[in-house]
């Protein structure tokens, strides 16, 4: 890989945190500067983003746990290709523990405002004006977070967090072929409505039908070759 060829910006001046490399490393990877199956080596990083290898190898680590990168003995570690069966575990997964999680949220709750949700519908629809795709995936994160949070069971959420940035890198996968944020975000919009109303049922229903609406787009998108 040539360090010149690629675009992912250099950082402001030299830093040792690897979480400001991470998130770096993770905006180039859902936007498409680092593509799918690309290898990642800590030299070449280190130059495109003018830190120590150090940082970078920190932030591998991080993205190997997210699942947006993979290791393997001959190639070292690469940006995850994204395929059906990575598709249809995640949006199964989600389908079966995000809208309880959301139910019981609102059942605790109640009725009311859920400021971080508005706060993350907010930033999304200023990313989607701008068209910056990687964080409007990452908004469309924080809000989903924002809504299944409350729910008091530590053990839900944890495996939910797990699962949010390789769900926002399926996202802006699958946006390069069907550009279905618009329709997304009216869905949020409906989706929290029903959670500030204190009804956890329609909360619930509303919630599944997104992920079904997102994982049946995703693997549409397989029959064009257009999400890697």
């Amino acid at each position: 890989m040539n360090p010149q060829s690629h675009s992912i910006p250099r950082l402001a001046q030299p830093i040792s945190r690897a979480d400001r490399v991470r998130d770096a490393l993770q905006d180039a990877i859902l936007d498409g500067t680092l593509e799918q199956g690309r290898p990642l080596v800590e030299r070449q990083l280190a130059e495109l983003l003018g830190v120590s290898k150090t940082p970078i190898r920190e932030a591998l680590k991080q993205l190997l746990s997210s699942g947006l990168v993979v290791a393997n003995a001959y190639q070292g570690v690469s940006v995850r290709r994204l395929d059906a069966h990575t598709a249809r575990e995640v949006y199964a997964a989600r389908e079966a523990v995000e809208p309880e999680a959301v139910r019981m949220a609102v059942q605790r709750q109640g009725a009311g405002p859920n400021i971080l949700a508005r706060q993350a519908l907010t930033e999304a629809q200023a990313r989607l004006e701008s068209d910056q795709r990687a964080q409007l995936g990452l908004a469309n994160r924080r809000f989903h977070r924002a809504l299944y949070v409350g729910c008091g069971n530590d053990l839900l959420c944890d495996f939910l967090d797990k699962i949010q940035v390789l769900s926002a890198f399926l996202a802006t996968a699958g946006w390069r072929f069907a550009p279905t944020f618009a329709r997304e975000a009216e869905e949020h919009r409906v989706i929290l409505d029903s959670v500030e109303r204190g009804d956890a049922d329609e909360a619930e229903r509303r919630l599944r039908e997104h992920v079904q609406q997102a994982s049946s787009a995703w693997l549409s998108s397989l029959d064009h070759g257009e999400t890697s």
